[in-house]
């Protein structure tokens, strides 16, 4: 059984929504749903792919490529002369 729920959505998206509902010959809820299962399909297969080539590393190799990641990630310098 449905639920009613609350959200706030900005104006673009409540259009786009409206839009989409109105061209599919659909509601609006089953643009929602449709939306939400496919974002949560696309992450876990992005997610599936991870594990994936995980899997291929050994486990120091995958600690080095983790510790590159966080290396980078903290040494981003800003250039505020731009």
């Amino acid at each position: 059984m449905k639920q009613a729920v609350n959200f706030r959505l900005d104006e673009t998206t409540l259009t786009t929504i409206a839009v989409l509902a109105k061209d599919l010959q659909t509601s609006k809820t089953d643009i929602i749903e449709k939306a939400v299962m496919q974002f949560a399909a696309s992450r876990l297969n992005r997610k599936n792919v991870l594990m994936q080539f995980a899997a291929t590393l050994a486990a120091d190799e995958a600690d080095a490529i983790l510790d590159a990641i966080q290396a980078d990630k903290s040494s981003k310098d800003i250039d505020s002369a731009l």
